[in-house]
């Protein structure tokens, strides 16, 4: 998978230009994570990807994702 290399506001600007949906995949160190990563990394689904969206992956222990989300939702409401 390619996923996007800068930050997260970066991403949600390069998916806005590009008409692109933004995708957050959001990784940890359990087997779900495991199976959801094997999964965006199969050639079928990376490929698909690439043409529909601009996805960034994030580590769940790196980031306060509460108010990411909350940053989400705000920035849905006020679409």
């Amino acid at each position: 998978m390619l996923w996007f290399e800068g930050s997260i506001p970066d991403a949600i600007n390069s998916a806005k230009h590009r008409s692109l949906v933004f995708v957050v995949v959001i990784t940890g160190e359990d087997e779900q994570s495991a199976q959801l990563m094997s999964s965006w990394e199969d050639d079928r689904v990376s490929d698909a990807a690439q043409k529909c969206c601009v996805a960034i992956k994030v580590e769940a222990k790196r980031y306060d994702l509460h108010g990411f989300k909350i940053c989400l939702l705000n920035s849905a409401a006020a679409a």
